[in-house]
């Protein structure tokens, strides 16, 4: 039997056991050009093998380039001041290494052999160019697990969700990218909740005010989501492209594929667009990771299935405005009494003040 037809067969039971439904939902095989598979293993490596003190430096666009795993001594989430530590640490030790070999001098300790060894074949320029472009990456396998069992609550009716949008329901896998499924998060961009809507976008699918937000609501803010990626497929015609918009924006990723006849690959090895940086080149391949592990759960995380899940926050999407007290106008009265006689008072005091330091400059106490 052809894939084609396989597809199609699918879709069929698909579509009998919805009841026959007018919304076909397709049965997606996301792409996977080679040229991310080195991303996709380095993202499955984060969210499962390294823990949050494990520190990954690394080059920026050359993924697979580790230069050394650093694992933290002690238990629990670093501080923020062990983390800014460990990452200028690592920062200045492979930036001296990488200088001094580039100025062509033989490698004499251990890292650097290793570093002389990923350079095999290069020129030592390259050594200059990978000084610039060094990143250090935290280990994630506990903030991802937490994120598992969070999706156990939310992943039935999102999936119906994007389903009733005619959207793969395997897309819900974007909120683990996004969030770890957790209705508070809050980025440093201002993107809130589940789906991380900034304001400005989150208000074309949802209502937020001063006093009320709907990306707190995971069910609102699903929909919104599930409108988005429709949105974005049906103007980019892939899901690299649709995936990469979400979070690179869509007008940006209609660029991108103008540039490159809409070649994802091509897009990713090349595209210099404004702000298409290491989070927007690599959105698509951590999506494809988390796919994959969300898939094989029982190979990364065996004893994942014997926890239960956290119960879900409270859903709070409106909030009170600050009390403002209220006089009668009686006592509004006294209180414009008081407060003018206190300023007169003041105002004595100040005038008092300022005629004895004059006295006191001439002479006279």
């Amino acid at each position: 039997m052809s894939q084609r037809v396989w597809r199609a067969f699918i879709a069929l039971v698909v579509f009998i056991a919805t009841g026959g439904s007018a919304v076909a939902v397709n049965i997606v095989d996301f792409p996977r050009p080679a040229a991310i598979e080195p991303n996709i293993k380095f993202w499955v490596d984060v969210f499962t093998a390294y823990t949050e003190r494990d520190f990954i430096i690394h080059d920026k666009d050359q993924v697979w380039r580790i230069y050394q795993v650093m694992h933290l001594p002690g238990e629990g989430t670093p501080s923020r001041e062990d983390t800014a530590a460990v990452n200028d640490y690592l920062r200045e030790k492979y930036t001296d290494i990488l200088n001094r070999l580039a100025t062509g001098a033989q490698p004499l300790t251990y890292d650097e052999r290793h570093v002389a060894e990923l350079f095999k074949g290069e020129p030592p320029a390259a050594y200059a160019l990978a000084a610039e472009n060094l990143r250090v990456q935290e280990g994630m396998r506990e903030r991802f697990a937490e994120g598992l069992l969070r999706s156990r609550y939310y992943r039935p009716t999102m999936e119906r969700i994007f389903r009733a949008a005619g959207l793969p329901p395997e897309l819900v896998t974007l909120a683990e990218v996004e969030s770890g499924f957790q209705t508070g998060a809050r980025s440093s961009a201002g993107a809130v909740g589940i789906w991380q809507f900034t304001r400005d976008t989150g208000r074309q699918y949802m209502r937020i005010t001063r006093y009320h937000d709907d990306r707190l609501d995971p069910e609102a803010e699903t929909q919104a989501a599930a409108a988005l990626l429709r949105s974005n497929y049906d103007r980019l015609g892939s899901w690299p492209l649709a995936i990469t918009a979400y979070n690179y924006g869509t007008g940006g990723m209609e660029q991108a594929s103008e540039q490159y006849d809409g070649d994802f690959a091509r897009i990713f090895r090349a595209f210099s667009g404004s702000h298409f940086g290491f989070a927007s080149r690599n959105y698509y391949a951590e999506f494809l990771a988390a796919l994959q592990i969300h898939r094989y759960e029982d190979k990364y995380f065996p004893d994942l299935k014997y926890q239960e899940a956290p119960p879900p926050p409270v859903v709070r999407t409106d909030f009170t405005p600050p009390r403002r007290r209220h006089y009668a106008p009686s006592v509004r009265r006294v209180v414009a009494h008081r407060t003018r006689h206190a300023h007169r008072r003041h105002r004595t005091y100040v005038v008092y003040r300022t005629k004895r330091a004059a006295r006191v400059r001439a002479g006279h106490a």
